[in-house]
C-alpha cells in the first residue's frame, strides 16, 4: 500500500499544478488511476508551434539565432555608438596640425567732435559722425606644437582600439550565450522524447505485470512497485516540458522577443566526436584574436600616448605656424585689397609650478606601467582559458561516445531483467532497478551530445573565432 499512497499523493501534487504546468491534469488522473484500471495512455507530445523567427512555419538555425541576437541586443548598440564617437575623435585630434580658414569682419559707427580756434579766438566745437568696416578673409598653417598634436592622435587611435575592443567583446559574449541557450532548448526536447519513451516503456511494463497478476505467476506487490515507476515517469514527462518552455524563454530574451513567445529551433549538423583543432593551434589563435588581448594592448598603446603628453606639458612649449589675411572690403581705402603674410612663433619655459609637472610624468609612466602588466596578466589568463575550454572539448567528445556505450549497456540489461521477470526468474525489483539505470543512462546520453557541441561552441570562442554551425560541424575549427 505504500507505493499506491505514494502515487496517490503524485496525483494530488499534479493536480495542483495543472494549471500551472501543461498537461497536469491529465497525468494526474492517470495516476489515480493506475491501481484500479488499465495504464493511461502516454500524455501526447506538445504540438509544434511555428516559430516567429525567421518566418512563420520556418525554424530558427543557430547561424539566425546568433545573427538575431547580434542586431537586437542593446549593449551592441551602446558599443557601437561608443566606437563611432572614438573615431570622431580621432578626426579632432587631427585638426591640431591641419589648415584652418576663417572670415573676420569689424565695423565701428559713432560720433566724434573736436574743437577748433576761429580767427576771432572763438572756441568752435565741430561734430562728425562716421562710420568705419572691414572684412578680413583669414587663412593659418600650424607647423610644429612641440609633438603634442601627434600624442593626441596616438591617444585617439587607442581609443578607437579599446572601442573596437569592447565591441568585439560583447558581440562574442552575446553569441556564445545565445549558442548556449539555443542548445539547452535542443536538449530539453531531446530529454522530453527520451521522457515521453521512458514513460512508454514503464506503462508498458506495468500492463505486462498486471497480466502476470492475472494469470497467478506474480504478486499484486509487483504491480504497486511498477505504479510507483510510472508515476515517477510521468513527473519526469511534466519536468522535461517545463524545462522546455524556461529553455525557450531564456533564448527568446537573448534575441530580443517575447520570452513567452513561440519559437521552434532546427538542430545543426552533428560534428564529429572528436576536437577538430590542436591545443597548439588554440593558444595560438586566442593569442592572436582574443579582443581581451586587443584591448589590453590598445590601453597600453593610450598609456604611452598619454606619457608623451606630459612630458610635452611639462617641457619647453614650442609653437611655429605661418597665416595670411586677405581684407577685400575696408571703409579704409589703403585697406581695401590687402594681404597680409606672418610667421607666428612662440616659446614658453616652465620655470615653476609647484612639481606639477614632473608628478604628471611620475603618474603618467606608473599607469604606463600597469597597463602594462595587465596585458601580461591578460595573455596568462586568456591561455588559461583557450586551453580549459580545449580540454573540456575533448572530454565532452569522449563523454559522447562514453554515454552512448553506457545506454546500451543499460538498455541491455533492461531487456535481460525483463526477460527473466517473463521467466518467472527474476524480481519487479531487478525490473525497476534496470528501468531508472536505463533511463539515466539514456539522459545521460543526450546530455552529452548537446553539452559536446556547447563546449565545442565555448571552444571557438576562447579562440576568438565566429561561432557557426560550419565550424561546429568541423570539431570546433574554423
Amino acid at each position: 500500500m505504500r507505493h499506491y499512497t505514494l502515487a496517490l499523493i503524485v496525483a494530488g501534487a499534479l493536480v495542483a499544478a495543472g494549471p500551472a504546468l501543461p498537461g497536469g491534469a491529465a497525468l494526474a488522473a492517470g495516476i489515480a488511476a493506475q491501481g484500479q484500471s488499465a495504464p493511461p495512455a502516454a500524455p501526447a507530445p506538445q504540438p509544434a508551434t511555428p516559430g516567429t523567427q525567421p518566418a512563420a512555419g520556418s525554424s530558427l538555425t543557430l547561424d539566425q539565432a546568433i545573427q538575431q541576437a547580434l542586431a537586437q541586443n542593446p549593449q551592441i548598440t551602446a558599443d557601437q555608438q561608443a566606437l563611432a564617437a572614438a573615431q570622431q575623435g580621432v578626426t579632432v585630434a587631427h585638426t591640431g596640425l591641419l589648415p584652418t580658414l576663417s572670415v573676420s569682419g569689424s565695423g565701428n559707427y559713432g560720433t566724434t567732435s573736436s574743437t577748433t580756434i576761429t580767427p576771432t579766438g572763438v572756441a568752435q566745437v565741430l561734430p562728425s559722425v562716421e562710420g568705419t568696416g572691414s572684412v578680413s578673409v583669414i587663412g593659418s598653417v600650424p607647423l610644429y606644437d612641440g609633438g603634442k598634436t601627434q600624442a593626441e592622435v596616438a591617444s585617439a587611435e587607442a581609443a578607437v582600439a579599446i572601442a573596437q575592443a569592447t565591441l568585439t567583446l560583447t558581440q562574442q559574449s552575446i553569441a556564445l550565450q545565445t549558442a548556449t541557450a539555443f542548445f539547452n532548448v535542443l536538449n530539453a526536447e531531446r530529454q522530453t522524447d527520451v521522457r515521453q519513451a521512458q514513460l512508454k516503456l514503464a506503462q508498458d511494463q506495468l500492463a505486462q505485470t498486471q497480466a502476470q497478476v492475472k494469470a497467478g505467476v506474480a504478486a499484486q506487490s509487483d504491480v504497486i512497485q511498477q505504479q510507483s515507476q510510472v508515476a515517477q515517469a510521468q513527473v519526469n514527462v511534466l519536468a522535461a516540458q517545463a524545462q522546455i518552455a524556461t529553455s525557450k524563454a531564456s533564448l527568446q530574451a537573448l534575441l530580443g522577443a517575447e520570452v513567452s513567445a513561440p519559437v521552434e529551433v532546427s538542430a545543426p549538423t552533428t560534428p564529429p566526436t572528436s576536437v577538430g583543432v590542436t591545443s597548439d593551434a588554440v593558444l595560438q589563435r586566442a593569442l592572436s584574436n582574443r579582443p581581451e588581448i586587443a584591448q589590453a594592448r590598445a590601453q597600453v598603446q593610450s598609456a604611452q600616448a598619454g606619457l608623451t603628453l606630459a612630458q610635452v606639458s611639462a617641457g619647453p612649449q614650442l609653437s611655429l605656424g605661418i597665416s595670411t589675411a586677405y581684407t577685400p572690403l575696408s571703409t579704409n581705402p589703403n585697406l581695401t585689397n590687402g594681404v597680409g603674410y606672418a610667421l607666428n612663433g612662440s616659446v614658453s619655459l616652465p620655470l615653476y609650478d609647484a612639481g606639477k609637472g614632473k608628478a604628471e610624468v611620475q603618474q603618467a609612466q606608473a599607469t604606463l606601467q600597469s597597463n602594462q602588466a595587465s596585458l601580461a596578466a591578460a595573455q596568462l589568463s586568456v591561455r588559461q582559458d583557450a586551453y580549459t575550454a580545449y580540454l573540456n572539448a575533448v572530454q565532452a567528445a569522449a563523454n559522447v561516445t562514453a554515454t552512448q556505450v553506457a545506454a546500451t549497456a543499460a538498455d541491455q540489461a533492461l531487456r535481460v531483467a525483463q526477460g527473466q521477470y517473463r521467466a518467472g526468474v527474476g524480481t519487479i525489483v531487478n525490473v525497476t532497478t534496470a528501468e531508472a539505470n536505463a533511463a539515466q543512462a539514456e539522459v545521460n546520453a543526450v546530455s552529452a551530445v548537446y553539452s559536446y557541441e556547447t563546449a565545442l561552441a565555448t571552444l571557438l570562442h576562447s579562440q576568438g573565432l565566429p561561432i557557426q554551425s560550419s565550424a561546429l560541424s568541423r570539431g570546433g575549427t574554423s
